[in-house]
């Protein structure tokens, strides 16, 4: 997430090696979708995680899509010129469409499109598949060796759109991400 600093990256980037050497896991977490551009934001993040990720491999990449703060900012104020208001009354607080919106931010993001909300998501079924999380303990030698074999034409070719197969394969081989599920 770009917070006006124009170092941010370049300071990010050298931490991963450094851990790889002293055998720390480093969990990094990124905020995508950003407005008013967020299918730039998007892809430009995917590359910079696909960076890290070469660098060293073991990183835990955790992805956010970006959600408004009632605080005062450029990002805030572009979120409200797309469409985004906060409820202003108890009721609207309280009313299903919110409850929805704080379970499932993504799909009531104005700015976010489906072509990037969806491009965003399938991005991580395959970086997921072809970078297995090193936390899960119940993930064997054998499964990892084969979701990596099936996304990696995918990760490769930077074909992220439709990965049904790395969605059965997840199900199928019960991996659960302690990110997004718990352990």
């Amino acid at each position: 997430m770009n917070k006006g600093r124009p170092d941010t990256t370049q300071k990010t980037l050298p931490t991963a090696p450094q851990m790889k050497q002293i055998r720390i896991v480093p969990e990094m977490s990124f905020v995508l979708g950003n407005p008013p551009e967020p299918d730039r934001d998007v892809a430009q993040t995917i590359e910079f995680i696909r960076t890290v990720k070469r660098v060293n491999p073991a990183t835990e990449i955790i992805l956010y899509t970006y959600t408004p703060v009632p605080l005062a900012g450029e990002l805030y104020e572009q979120a409200k010129a797309e469409g985004f208001a906060f409820p202003e009354t108890l009721d609207e607080w309280i009313s299903a469409e919110w409850a929805d919106f704080s379970q499932r931010r993504s799909a009531h993001l104005p700015w976010l499109r489906d072509p990037v909300r969806r491009k965003l998501r399938d991005f991580q079924w395959v970086i997921n598949a072809y970078y297995p999380t090193l936390t899960d303990s119940s993930l064997s030698t054998w499964k990892r060796v084969t979701l990596r074999a099936l996304s990696a034409w995918r990760y490769h070719l930077r074909v992220y759109a439709h990965p049904i197969e790395l969605r059965a394969a997840h199900k199928f081989l019960a991996y659960q991400r302690p990110e997004t599920s718990g352990f």
